[in-house]
């Protein structure tokens, strides 16, 4: 007789999962709701419990001249204080406060115009360049605000489209129009940061859009990489990082890595008792998740072992 090498897919851990919390049949957990639990503890809690070196990887993007933030992607988990520009190390910040006094924010305040009834203002700003997403415009009431691809929106209105642009290689901004017309005589006033372009040499992950409630609508505050200084050319930007798992959709997905299949079904079986208050289970499967997760970071520990301790900070 032939036997076949076991292989850890999402079928193989449903079963184990199911055998650990006593749920044989469908009728009393679907394979949904049971992969539900497994993809949550395999994606959003193995990672960070299970500090294996296979998680580690790296990330990279390039920067673009006179551009100061950069999308950070969502299928990192973590990040590391490991970061180069071409190779040159960069400061890593998570603090604003601390970037912000290591990099002052270099705002100006211009008169640009009165108004005369007309609704079309062109203007040279008189320091540049000008740091996108950092320039607006009011008569005192109204606001114009740019959206950093060289344009312009009404922040009071939901960042409504406003007619006008501006170059922010000059300053030169050219027939902006307010939502209403200015009255006559009003002071038009002009504010934005500028810069000195140079190679980066820190950087700030923190996001960037303000929360505007503990809803759903939270998920708009996406996490950016701010750089100081703000680059002139392209440079390369590496750094470590702990990638998110894909999901077990099918039922031959495997984990990333194959001796993980008893450890997902553990860590998913743990949570499914503690939602339905099965503390003596939940008590008695301790001991054997932690075995588990022991076994899973073995490796780590054998390359750690040889390794010199040396402080990332």
């Amino acid at each position: 007789m032939v036997f076949t090498a076991p292989t850890w897919d999402l079928q193989t851990i449903l079963g184990e999962f199911r055998s650990i919390t006593g749920l044989p049949d469908v009728s009393m957990y679907t394979d949904q709701q049971c992969s539900n639990l497994i993809n949550y503890f395999y994606q959003y809690v193995l990672p960070k419990e299970l500090k294996i070196s296979w998680g580690y990887t790296f990330y990279q993007f390039f920067t673009q001249p006179n551009v100061d933030q950069y999308l950070a992607p969502s299928t990192f988990q973590t990040f590391n204080p490991s970061v180069w520009a071409d190779g040159w190390p960069l400061v890593w910040y998570t603090d604003p406060d601390t970037f912000y006094q290591d990099y002052p924010q270099q705002v100006n305040k211009v008169t640009v115009g009165t108004a005369t009834g007309l609704n079309a203002f062109s203007f040279n700003f008189t320091y540049f360049p000008v740091l996108p997403r950092s320039m607006y415009v009011t008569d005192g009431t109204q606001i114009a605000q740019d959206n950093g691809i060289g344009g312009f929106v009404n922040p009071l209105n939901a960042n409504a489209p406003l007619l006008g642009t501006i170059d922010y290689a000059t300053g030169t901004v050219d027939s902006l129009e307010f939502p209403a017309i200015p009255d006559v005589g009003l002071t038009i006033t002009a504010t934005a940061q500028t810069y000195v372009p140079s190679r980066p040499r820190g950087i700030l992950f923190f996001p960037q859009t303000p929360l505007p409630n503990a809803t759903p609508a939270s998920l708009a505050a996406v996490e950016m990489f701010v750089i100081r200084p703000v680059p002139g050319e392209v440079h390369l930007i590496k750094m470590q990082g702990i990638s998110l798992p894909q999901p077990l959709l099918n039922y031959t997905d495997v984990p990333f890595r194959p001796d993980l299949g008893p450890l997902i079904a553990l860590g998913a079986a743990l949570h499914r008792f503690k939602l339905f208050n099965q503390m003596d289970q939940y008590n008695q499967y301790v001991p054997e998740y932690t075995r588990f997760k022991d076994v899973c970071m073995q490796d780590t520990y054998e390359e750690m072992l040889y390794n010199r301790s040396i402080s990332k900070f």
